[in-house]
């Protein structure tokens, strides 16, 4: 992967262009791995009950969603961040599919979220550290000098992207400022941990106080070896490896992709789980959420030889929401 403006952390590119879809007889694994139910209406276990009362906004600032490539009313316009661009609406210019991908991720298991598209990078990954402020601020409903006001507000931020024109040396000062305004403001953020085998914490935005970090791992819940890792990082999900990664269809074309990128989404997609049916959950709590809920990693930890540490275990849908009712039950989940 080129060092461009900003790391798109999926391993594989395609050029063509068409209709999105999970192989579901060789990428299933995703979410047996993580526990999603199949269906949330029918078929669910004695104790979980789901009544989506309220639809979420899930906003993938990435490389744009192509047209025609989500089902139904799902895809919302959003607003072009991308170096050159028009601005509202969908860019004419050519997008990375690598947005598309993630925003496919994200409703494999939210089926019900509003997916609004805020471009950030051109086709070739770049961008600058002011335009992602302004495209998360914007993308939570917060004003942006110079822009239209946000008209689908997201209660849910996934950022599957790492900076790379800022140092390494921790979340970049004027991102985290925003990153506290966007959680103050009640929206959730969700990054991909990093694909460089190295300290989450040093990335913008995953090492940023707040956000949930997602590192990647394998079909046997240890980390991939490309993920990177640390205190910096909540939980870990899914992200595939070069032996069995998440086939992406385009129009007769396969993908396999890779990296934490596509561990993000599938919490991002949860969070808009958690969100539909307890609106009022602070960011905060649907991080405690995630965390109390996350499967124990085999032996307790993702990587008995390197020890790194993935945060609290692997994602677990269901026990998320079991735990998000029963401790709002009982009065709330602190």
């Amino acid at each position: 992967m080129k060092r461009m403006g900003v790391c798109l952390m999926g391993l594989a590119l395609l050029a063509g262009a068409g209709v999105w879809q999970v192989n579901s007889a060789e990428s299933g694994w995703t979410l047996r791995r993580i526990d999603a139910p199949a269906n949330l209406h029918t078929g669910l276990p004695a104790d979980l009950h789901f009544a989506a009362t309220h639809r979420v906004t899930v906003a993938v600032v990435d490389t744009g969603i192509l047209p025609d490539t989500v089902p139904g009313s799902s895809r919302q316009d959003g607003y072009d961040f991308s170096p050159g661009a028009a601005g509202l609406g969908q860019s004419s210019a050519p997008l990375n599919p690598h947005g598309t991908a993630v925003a496919g991720v994200v409703q494999s298991v939210d089926p019900g979220a509003r997916l609004l598209d805020v471009r950030l990078s051109d086709s070739q990954g770049h961008t600058t550290l002011a335009r992602a402020i302004d495209a998360m601020r914007w993308a939570a409903g917060l004003e942006v000098a110079g822009v239209p006001l946000n008209r689908f507000p997201a209660q849910v931020i996934n950022a599957s992207f790492v900076l790379k024109t800022v140092p390494h040396t921790g979340c970049a000062p004027a991102m985290q400022k925003a990153v506290n305004e966007i959680l103050a403001h009640g929206t959730v953020i969700v990054a991909g941990a990093g694909n460089t085998h190295a300290p989450a914490w040093r990335n913008t935005p995953a090492g940023c106080q707040g956000v949930i970090s997602v590192a990647a791992t394998d079909t046997q819940d240890r980390r991939a070896p490309y993920s990177d890792w640390g205190g910096a990082i909540a939980l870990s999900a899914p992200g595939g490896t070069q032996g069995e990664g998440v086939d992406v269809w385009w129009g007769a074309h396969l993908s396999e992709r890779r990296g934490s990128s596509f561990s993000a989404p599938l919490v991002a997609g949860t969070v808009g789980l958690l969100l539909a049916q307890h609106p009022d959950l602070t960011p905060a709590e649907v991080k405690v959420i995630l965390q109390r809920s996350a499967r124990p990693f085999v032996g307790e930890s993702c990587d008995p030889q390197h020890r790194a540490g993935c945060g609290a275990g692997v994602l677990d849908v269901s026990a998320a929401l079991r735990i998000a009712d029963s401790q709002l039950a009982l009065g709330g989940p602190h």
